[in-house]
């Protein structure tokens, strides 16, 4: 980590970090992809108008996806929010939770359950947490706990526990959006009804528009790693933090505001597909 002044800081379009493990990760990421549609668990004849006509659609979002997971862990948003704007950490929180997991989700929509029968326990776990108001609660409280200022802080001097918030946004994130996405076809599968999809998304909006006007309001500055960082552009410790919670709170609801939107309009376009899987999910 660089140490703290007042002194003023550059950030350039070429500040990009080169990490092997996370490179390690985006590319294992890929070949499972890969994997995927040579063992036939995802094809061209997949399911996929949930969400859009045509299954050629999938590779380009997944690989939007892992795009928007690299930007968010290797480019300048990542140096920035180490060291200098919480506002530019945000963004990349944002990124992490609320915007590759979808989207990658999304490339896989339609796919075929493995036929896997290893660890029933760990499968029946991760059964249980991706139902809607599990993956809603855990997702929450994780947004939250890491907010903690004491916390906060401490992941911006320490890289191991900055790794594991990453990861964490990161599993939160999936487990979040995979009721929402449903990507996933099998017999066994418990599919979500649309209504159940939106509450979800409305009650995701709560947390992060409560703490993003506290951000926004507040007289205080709450985490001293950024009161004492380099200052970027000129913006003040305080500006960066109103900044911060107009980011958390306007472009978060933003991003549940396409998606209530998206579930919306298609009770319109095939009202008779949403009507048997809210059937079919009354007990969720």
């Amino acid at each position: 980590m660089l140490s703290h002044s007042t002194s003023s800081a550059s950030l350039s379009l070429t500040d990009w970090s080169v990490d092997p493990t996370v490179l390690a990760g985006l590319g294992a990421l890929c070949l499972l992809y890969a994997m995927a549609w040579r063992r036939g668990l995802l094809s061209s004849g997949d399911d996929v108008s949930p969400w859009f006509g045509s299954s050629r659609v999938r590779p380009w979002l997944f690989a939007l996806g892992v795009l928007t997971g690299l930007l968010a862990l290797q480019s300048p948003i990542d140096t920035g929010g180490d060291h200098y704007l919480l506002a530019i950490h945000m963004v990349q929180h944002l990124l992490l939770m609320m915007v590759a997991p979808p989207l990658v989700l999304l490339g896989i929509v339609g796919m075929r359950s493995p036929a896997v029968r290893v660890a029933p326990r760990v499968r029946a776990l991760l059964t249980w947490i991706t139902r809607p108001w599990q993956a809603t609660l855990l997702f929450n409280v994780v947004l939250l706990v890491w907010h903690i200022p004491q916390l906060y802080n401490t992941t911006l001097t320490n890289d191991g526990l900055h790794i594991v918030e990453h990861l964490t946004f990161i599993a939160v994130g999936v487990v979040f959006w995979w009721p929402i996405v449903d990507p996933v076809r099998g017999p066994d599968t418990r599919l979500v009804g649309p209504f159940n999809k939106i509450a979800m998304l409305v009650l995701a909006g709560v947390p992060p528009t409560i703490l993003g006007f506290i951000f926004a309001l507040a007289s205080s500055v709450f985490y001293s790693f950024y009161a004492t960082a380099p200052r970027l552009w000129g913006i003040s410790p305080s500006a960066d933090q109103q900044l911060a919670g107009v980011i958390m709170f306007g472009v978060g609801n933003l991003v549940y505001f396409v998606a209530i939107s998206v579930i919306f309009l298609r009770l319109f376009e095939n009202p008779q597909h949403d009507e048997e899987a809210a059937a079919a999910n009354q007990d969720v």
